[in-house]
């Protein structure tokens, strides 16, 4: 057998040995390469793929072997995921790795800079009305209010309130841009974004297609479907504008697509289900990693259920030596803890999981100022650690297996150190030193303030329960959509602190919620009165209570109802202004 030909180049060893390292998707890899290589005319050639599995089962991998063959095909690729929230920031960061690789997107980048800058400046304004941010990124018409209920670009508050009351602050929020902005343009940006944007980034797109194919990356979509599944399909239907023919768009999420929304595409859809490792491809990728012991293979296999993230997980620091192998019984994270031999570096891949993100100031806060970037820079290495935008963040198969860890290993020492985060953050909050009237509209504010509740809430559930509802009546009382953030962290501390009772409450929150917007009134209703059984004695926050429950009562068109919690709220809290205006507003309607 004549010998391999030798590297041209380091940058090709670089691809041999980071190639080496991939197992078992050798059949869709080779597929995606192929296509590449077929005209766009081609029947054979796929415009879309789409990957999905558990998690853990290798898909954000997948995608990064898809974007490396994509680059080498000569093709301009971007990547986004679940840190991006909104269509517009998707699109933002699109733009932004394709002027890495050398690509402007003409008008698009300018324009979406500027969304972005006048976007902030009106919501943070003190003068801006109540329930603007809301407003922002949707479109006021002469009749009133057309909601983009798929689009939650200004926050997801305006799809929770009803359009006759918006129509009636339409005028004041349109009065108020048009104060701020005098450029129509800028006005039509800042309620149409998606309308703007769209048709601006794809003819940027089809400039950029004349020097290069296009391949488009969507990660972790079952985080971010909400607001771009329908988004895509009309994309695909020709609604913004044409699409470049030599384009690939990947699409990887724990779900395939839905057959009744995509079906009208299966003819350009490759559909790619990831499972986990067979034995022999897991035993293939450990030899590749020099493990050949069979004992710490088996070892190996037994505990992370062949699942590519756990494998490498547990491969990243493993011996070869029958003695380490220890008892079999040991969980994924015992094993995993015992072939990391600094102290250090295993003390903080177990702290660094508590936080929901993390960043090198937070690895300080858990093991001190001096050790932190050395321990910051061990810790991004890891297969289970993600970069996102301006965070790293724990897969979530690891981080789930590593808070259960915690929290059964020493419980007392889990109370301390979330209850330690707790205060971080919320020394974070402080340090911003806003005035009252500017807080619930930053957006740093908001994110400190979440997760300072969040793991108060993980450390001491019942004690924290009520605080936290009261901030979700607060977060709600200002219509900015924050509230559903709130509800999402409460929901989200039930499950990782695994309290039964935390996490019933937060779902019956997320569902009301959710019922709201879909018009199931009754069970918002229900969502209020469980709420209001944990205010026995505090007239306040009963009254605060009582008229949300009034206002669905005056949505079911249930008047009686909604007038006896008015009056209700009114006996024990006469100073309730928003208790008088929703009364006389319903008299007014009874004439």
């Amino acid at each position: 057998m004549p010998p391999s030909p030798a590297p041209k180049s380091l940058q090709e060893i670089l691809k041999q040995r980071q190639r080496s390292d991939f197992v078992g998707r050798d059949d869709y890899l080779t597929a995606f390469s192929d296509n590449l290589q077929l005209p766009v005319d081609d029947s054979r050639r796929r415009f879309l793929f789409n990957v999905w599995g558990q998690g853990g089962v290798g898909k954000s991998t997948l995608l990064n072997q898809f974007s490396k063959s994509a680059q080498e095909a000569k093709a301009a690729t971007a990547y986004t995921d679940e840190s991006e929230t909104s269509l517009p920031e998707s699109l933002g960061r699109f733009a932004e790795q394709f002027e890495r690789q050398g690509y402007k997107l003409g008008h698009f980048s300018d324009r979406y800079r500027l969304f972005r800058q006048k976007k902030q400046e009106l919501e943070t304004d003190p003068e801006a009305p109540q329930g603007f941010s809301a407003f922002v990124g949707r479109t006021v018409v002469k009749a009133g209010v057309r909601l983009g209920r798929r689009v939650p670009v200004g926050g997801v508050a305006f799809d929770f309130v009803d359009e006759d009351a918006l129509s009636n602050q339409a005028g004041e929020w349109a009065s108020y841009l048009a104060k701020k902005l005098s450029n129509k343009d800028d006005i039509q940006l800042i309620q149409e974004p998606i309308e703007v944007l769209t048709p601006l980034f794809f003819h940027g797109l089809c400039k950029l297609a004349e020097q290069a194919p296009i391949a488009l990356f969507f990660d972790t979509y079952e985080q971010t479907d909400e607001f771009l599944d329908s988004w895509l399909r009309d994309v695909l239907d020709g609604k913004y504008s044409d699409v470049p023919p030599n384009i690939v768009i990947t699409i990887a999420g724990r779900h395939a697509l839905v057959d009744n929304h995509w079906a009208t595409y299966d003819g350009v859809i490759a559909r790619f289900p990831l499972e986990p490792f067979t034995e022999d491809e897991a035993k293939q990728y450990l030899h590749r990693k020099g493990i050949t012991n069979p004992k710490v293979v088996d070892v190996i296999l037994q505990l992370s259920g062949r699942l590519p993230l756990l494998i490498a997980t547990l491969a990243a620091g493993s011996p070869d030596h029958p003695e380490q192998v220890g008892e079999p019984s040991d969980t994924a994270v015992e094993r995993f803890l015992k072939w990391v031999e600094d102290p250090k570096q295993r003390q903080i891949a177990l702290d660094a999981a508590l936080p929901r993100k993390f960043n090198r100031d937070i690895v300080a806060q858990l093991a001190g100022a001096d050790d932190a970037e050395a321990l910051f820079n061990w810790l991004k290495k890891m297969p289970f650690v993600k970069q996102q935008r301006d965070s790293w963040v724990y897969h979530q198969v690891v981080r789930v297996q590593i808070l259960r860890y915690q929290r059964l290993t020493s419980p007392k020492a889990w109370e301390a150190a979330q209850g330690k985060l707790g205060t971080y953050f919320d020394q974070c909050r402080t340090a911003l030193t806003l005035e009252d009237d500017q807080r619930e509209r930053d957006p740093d504010w908001q994110r400190h303030t979440i997760e300072a509740m969040y793991h108060n809430l993980c450390g001491a559930p019942q004690q924290n329960f009520k605080p936290a509802l009261k901030g979700f009546l607060e977060a709600l009382d200002a219509l900015n959509g924050f509230f559903m953030q709130w509800v999402v962290a409460i929901e989200q501390a039930g499950q990782d602190a695994e309290s039964q009772d935390l996490q019933y409450c937060g779902k019956q929150l997320v569902e009301g919620l959710a019922a709201w917007r879909t018009k199931e009134y009754i069970k918002t209703v229900n969502m209020f009165s469980k709420i209001l059984e944990n205010f026995p004695s505090d007239a306040y926050w009963q009254s605060v209570t009582l008229t949300w429950r009034a206002s669905i009562y005056d949505k079911m068109h249930f008047e009686e109802d909604a007038l006896k919690d008015l009056n209700s709220a009114l006996e024990i809290n006469p100073q309730c202004a928003q208790a008088f205006g929703e009364r006389g507003r319903i008299y007014q309607e009874m004439e």
